[in-house]
């Protein structure tokens, strides 16, 4: 039952914190925020210990593509439906539950410190409960589990972005996240209806292995796709994302770097056998992913926040992470979720330690020269600047380069796509140097008030910038080979892997040079912008067209068509009450006279009938 109490953990963080949280209230007392983030980071870090126990018994057991399954009990039992409640750790579940307990738990010991005094037991039980769904979506064994933590994750979601809920955009911003997901997650339901309906079963494995016919597959694949595109940010579901920095700093690293937008990737990964019967959904996958890899970046360079600046850095890896499902390499883009957790979360981390440093400020064109005052930040902010780059030896090197040279030689990849990933490598070289210069070199641009509290951030929060400082410097080697072992060629021929590398590596220096000529001197600021003015079409098309809609449905289907059969409809009663009122005299010998009348004319049809009838 190892899997099962590595599951159960993070629940009784949330429990023991819920009930410390409100034994606080009845008490009419503060709860401690040390101790409640002692508590979740206690029951992650003790979920990460059996995931690592269990991750080494999987590969001493050599069941790496099987699996441990774990079956608690029957959970549905509807006609031919059967669906079992449990738990399945395989090589793909067991990367994933290995970042979601150990980055989470980096980041629940760093949110001791940075929510010191902005906290309270309630926001370490929503990181718990955060992380009992997420490790339900990626060891359920069926879709119906699948679908409970997926469900989980954007309820936790909600409650973690709207946490500062004193402010309207933070509460608007959890709402705009809970809804945009809601859409996608309609595609998982009705994915589900159709795999029931088609393979006779939900279960994972089963799934992956059944041949559907190619319609079915293309209507089941764009369907998952859909869900995937709500919860991993992508065309035309993304615009959740940089409104959902309005979080607490570390939720944006848990949430938006590190597990719930990399769902979709795993969602993909899992089920590639089934995307993979339809090149359709396979075209689709990867034009939408490299096209909003693009269309982030080029947003990106127009922030000047910077946890926006990082979001929009988040989308566009993502991006890079469908491309790699797309083109029939999904153990790549898997291999870029892992290091895309360790160097984002140290971005957002380290973005949150410059913040705290800061007394709040955000805009990088008011920073500057912050790398003699935050030492550890800046070196550690360093190591994930160089990895998102693709700079070797760290480890977005290896696991870019590997999307880049999959993207060519795959048997789905075209010239197309490595040209689209490759412009967005440069953009990303280009805007990550531009955060980097703005806010740890040149002169300094705080004010008087905030330069003069500018500190190092507490041990409780740079030890985590240090072991993901690690991960982010040395984590790419664990999957190194991956980059030379694609086995599915067919896409432009061979290409060597050393040659991308050298490719990849010139466009991230060439990106970076020009990021350093354009800011490094440079004491104007630019305002934050959004280029493509997503949002704005979407209000203008849902926000304005829903009130189109609505106002021709009240003034022409409402009031045209159904008042007016109200209104005939009342009229026809009252004129068939004012015929029979005429008839209503109050006269006693009126009426005995009306029903001799009505018996002649009885008599008089039934004697003429009969008469009709016999001729």
């Amino acid at each position: 039952m190892m899997i099962t109490l590595l599951v159960l953990l993070p629940l009784l963080g949330f429990f023991l914190n819920g009930f410390y949280h409100f034994s606080a209230q009845a008490r009419k007392t503060e709860p401690s925020v040390v101790v409640a983030g002692v508590i979740g980071t206690i029951a992650l870090f003790a979920a990460f210990a059996l995931a690592v126990v269990a991750w080494l018994s999987l590969g001493k057991s050599g069941a790496w593509d099987v699996g441990i399954e774990e079956r608690l009990f029957s959970w549905m039992k509807l006609g031919t439906l059967h669906v079992e409640f449990g738990y399945r750790l395989d090589r793909l579940s067991g990367i994933f539950t290995l970042v979601i307990t150990g980055v989470g738990s980096l980041i629940h010991l760093y949110s001791i410190g940075y929510m010191e005094n902005k906290g309270s037991a309630r926001y370490f039980a929503y990181l718990n409960l955060f992380c009992f769904m997420m490790l339900n979506l990626v060891l359920g064994s069926s879709l119906p589990l699948v679908f409970l933590g997926w469900e989980g994750v954007g309820l936790a979601s909600y409650l973690l972005i709207g946490f500062w809920s004193g402010e309207m955009a933070n509460i608007m911003a959890a709402q705009k996240a809970f809804l945009m997901n809601r859409v996608g997650d309609l595609g998982l339901l009705f994915a589900m209806f159709i795999a029931f309906k088609f393979a006779g079963t939900l279960d994972l494995a089963d799934l992956s292995s059944y041949s559907f016919k190619p319609e079915v597959a293309t209507a089941f694949g764009l369907l998952i796709f859909l869900a995937c595109t709500g919860k991993s940010a992508q065309i035309p579901l993304f615009t959740w994302l940089p409104d959902a920095m309005a979080g607490p700093t570390p939720v944006s690293a848990l949430i938006h770097a590190a597990t719930m937008v990399t769902s979709g990737i795993y969602l993909l990964a899992r089920l590639n056998p089934v995307m993979g019967q339809s090149p359709t959904v396979l075209f689709v996958i990867a034009a939408v992913g490299a096209g909003t890899a693009l269309m982030s970046a080029i947003t990106a360079c127009f922030q000047s926040d910077i946890k926006k600046v990082l979001a929009y850095s988040t989308i566009s890896q993502l991006g890079f992470m469908f491309v790699a499902c797309g083109v029939g390499s999904p153990e790549t883009g898997v291999f870029h979720v892992m290091t895309h957790a360790f160097f984002k979360a140290l971005l957002f981390l380290g973005a949150g330690s410059v913040i705290h440093a800061l007394s709040g400020t955000q805009d990088i064109f008011k920073m500057g020269g912050l790398r003699s005052s935050l030492p550890l930040t800046f070196w550690t902010f360093t190591a994930g600047w160089a990895a998102i780059l693709g700079l070797p030896p760290f480890s977005g090197f290896f696991s870019k380069d590997g999307i880049l040279h999959e993207s060519l030689v795959a048997a789905h990849g075209s010239r197309v796509i490595f040209a689209v990933l490759a412009f967005t490598a440069f953009l990303t070289a280009f805007y990550m140097t531009r955060l980097y210069i703005l806010v740890f070199f040149g002169q300094s641009r705080l004010s008087e008030g905030v330069r003069k509290h500018v500190h190092e951030s507490p041990i409780v929060m740079t030890l985590p910038l240090l072991f993901l400082g690690l991960a982010a410097l040395a984590g790419g080697w664990f999957g190194a080979p991956v980059r030379f072992e694609s086995g599915h060629h067919g896409g432009v021929g061979e290409v060597s892997p050393y040659l991308i590398m050298v490719i990849s590596v010139f466009i991230a220096a060439a990106g970076a040079f020009l990021g350093y000529r354009k800011y490094f001197r440079s004491n104007h600021s630019e305002k934050t912008r959004d280029p493509f003015r997503v949002d704005e079409i979407y209000t203008v098309v849902f926000g304005r067209g829903t009130e189109m809609v609505a106002s021709f449905c009240s003034r022409f289907i409402e009031e045209g068509v159904f008042q007016r059969i109200l209104q005939f409809s009342g009229a026809a009663v009252d004129l068939g009450g004012n015929l029979f009122k005429t008839v209503q005299t109050g006269s006693a010998q009126g009426y005995l006279l009306m029903m001799v009348l009505a018996v002649v004319a009885l008599v008089c049809g039934l004697i003429f009938g009969v008469h009709g009838y016999g001729n």
